[in-house]
């Protein structure tokens, strides 16, 4: 089974450097034009998704719903595909956790996918929830290529466990808004990983 990971598109709180999670903002002009490159790139690929499956989560069901659209295929709300929960920080700009609690900041962000947000649950948690799901998939699905839309922070988590194994290498796995990745999964096994790819943004600078 081929999946391409997409993420969402620009948002609102993005720009605002706002922590998102399980909470929402809606996309900005420039996460619309990212949306339509993304399509107008996968459209002009090889890739024949037969199916898509979207995080509820409103900026990444609208990509989900365009993406079901141009591929004229079926979409499936997946919880298992949310951002990691943020808990307490959800809300708060990361500019403001980093000058007020500089050592969460480092934990969250670069150092320790064990770290649990007050309230939230950590990276290597929301990782494995995507995983659980990812291989399950592949063990009863028959689509042989999948798109899956989810969010920025777990994807890292996700993109570092299928290039290295573990979930600690996690923010070097950062992508921009709207980029993808690709990979096969074959009896559980991960193969031919690309991940971040964004050529398609490079028309938006």
């Amino acid at each position: 089974m081929k999946v391409i990971l997409v993420r969402h598109a620009e948002t609102e709180w993005n720009v605002r450097g706002i922590i998102q999670g399980h909470s929402d903002s809606t996309l900005t002009p420039r996460g619309l034009r990212e949306t339509s490159a993304l399509l107008t790139a996968l459209a002009a690929s090889d890739y024949r998704v037969d199916c898509v499956y979207a995080s509820p989560l409103g900026r990444a069901w609208q990509m989900g719903q365009n993406l079901a659209e141009r591929f004229r295929c079926s979409l499936t709300a997946e919880p298992a595909l949310k951002e990691q929960a943020f808990g307490e920080f959800e809300g708060v700009s990361s500019d403001l956790l980093i000058k007020q609690y500089p050592k969460d900041a480092d934990a969250l962000f670069e150092l320790d996918a064990e770290f649990f947000p007050p309230g939230g649950e950590s990276l290597a948690q929301a990782t494995q929830r995507v995983m659980h799901f990812l291989h399950k998939l592949e063990a009863t699905s028959h689509h042989q290529t999948i798109c899956i839309v989810s969010h920025g922070h777990v994807s890292q988590g996700v993109l570092a466990i299928l290039k290295e194994g573990v979930v600690d290498n996690f923010p070097r796995y950062a992508q921009p808004n709207a980029s993808y990745s690709v990979f096969d999964l074959i009896h559980g096994k991960c193969t031919d990983v690309r991940w971040g790819i964004a050529t398609h943004l490079l028309q938006l600078a």
